[in-house]
């Protein structure tokens, strides 16, 4: 029965040594916000260091801008669209290929998790800003990828401590490959960008990201209540029918919602902002102030939380989330060498190449 034991062992290991790594290319479909910023970048440097067609990627039939690759092959397949894609045509030609799915941005296919990266875990962290709806199925999602996929990635160490909390898995299932800025350094500034939506240089205090209320734009709108005479602008957008309550407060007219702005707009009104504020209640990295960072804002404000330590170290302003009265020191902290240390910590091609070793392993049996 040994004998007969290493020899099935044997053929189960050579089987899964020729498993092909398959990506979900469903995040194609959506615009461009960080967990679609995170899977773009790392198969962008992905594709440089594997073997020519070592990896594939399948994607939705509606996706129309699919990035070029050299060797990452991709593959348009199935008639269904957006979330039935994902959880049948998808899974099913990795099943048939005998392969094993990557999904960078959260959620897998239920029948086939395979290597999932979850950023956080904010459905259980903040349930209180998410519909009913919405947390049912990200609890099925997550519930379901924690349990049965073969890999976890995920972007900080505070997010990995989280999963293992909230899941109780064994953190050693867990692979920490976190979010850079370089895709940065390939956008243009915007000269016209303070001109479009009436802003003067290093007189307005800026936040980019989705808001979500576990963003707490509210302490923003806060703060600008008690300083009238400053400029407080919000680039992002809401979706109501995710979030619970909406934003659940007034914006004073001191307080511009800006919408969703390009990266050139982005990258341009953080470079010129009095400071960058990210007064976050929840985050499982937090790449807008590494963007900011890299695009020049003099301050960055980040929540006196422990994930934004792990990331930022001394290189910014920490403020209290839940104190609506904060005083802002709007001296530039004397942290240049503190900035090039962080921004020099993260970088696209050191993830990549992380990723790279997770998959090797995989394929490997191990």
């Amino acid at each position: 029965m040994l004998c007969t034991g290493d020899s099935s062992r044997n053929k189960e290991d050579k089987e899964y040594i020729a498993m092909k790594v398959i990506i979900n290319g469903r995040f194609l479909i959506h615009r461009v916000t960080g967990v679609e910023r995170y899977a773009r970048e790392i198969l962008s440097e992905l594709d440089k260091i594997i073997e020519p067609e070592g990896i594939e990627m399948a994607v939705p039939p509606e996706v129309k801008d699919i990035p070029t690759y050299k060797n990452i092959k991709v593959v348009k397949l199935g008639k269904l669209h957006n979330r039935l894609w994902e959880h049948l045509s998808f899974p099913w030609y990795v099943h048939k290929n005998k392969g094993i799915s990557l999904n960078l941005c959260n959620v897998a296919p239920l029948p086939a998790p395979g290597i999932v990266c979850i950023h956080d875990v904010k459905v259980k962290a903040t349930p209180q800003y998410f519909s009913k709806k919405f947390l049912l199925w990200y609890d099925l999602l997550l519930g379901n990828a924690t349990k049965r996929a073969r890999k976890i990635i995920t972007v900080s160490e505070f997010s990995k401590s989280e999963i293992v909390k909230y899941f109780q898995i064994n953190p050693d299932k867990i692979t920490v490959i976190p979010n850079a800025w370089q895709h940065y350094k390939k956008i243009e500034y915007d000269e016209d960008a303070l001109n479009k939506y009436d802003l003067k240089k290093n007189n307005y205090y800026f936040s980019m990201c989705s808001l979500e209320p576990n963003k707490n734009f509210r302490w923003i709108a806060e703060e600008a209540k008690r300083n009238p005479n400053c400029v407080f602008a919000v680039a992002g957008s809401i979706n109501k029918k995710v979030f619970a309550d909406g934003m659940g407060f007034e914006c004073p007219n001191n307080m511009k919602l800006l919408g969703y702005v390009s990266d050139e707009e982005a990258k341009t009104l953080m470079r010129d902002c009095k400071a960058f504020l990210f007064p976050t209640f929840y985050e499982g990295f937090g790449i807008p102030p590494l963007e900011a960072m890299s695009a020049g804002a003099k301050n960055v404000y980040v929540s006196d939380a422990a994930v934004m330590h792990e990331v930022f170290e001394d290189s910014v302003h920490y403020i209290n989330p839940y104190k609506y009265n904060d005083v802002f020191d709007d001296n530039v902290v004397d942290t240049e060498e503190c900035i090039r240390k962080v921004l020099s910590k993260y970088s696209w091609k050191k993830s990549a190449e992380i990723l790279s070793a997770v998959i090797s392993t995989m394929r490997g049996g191990q």
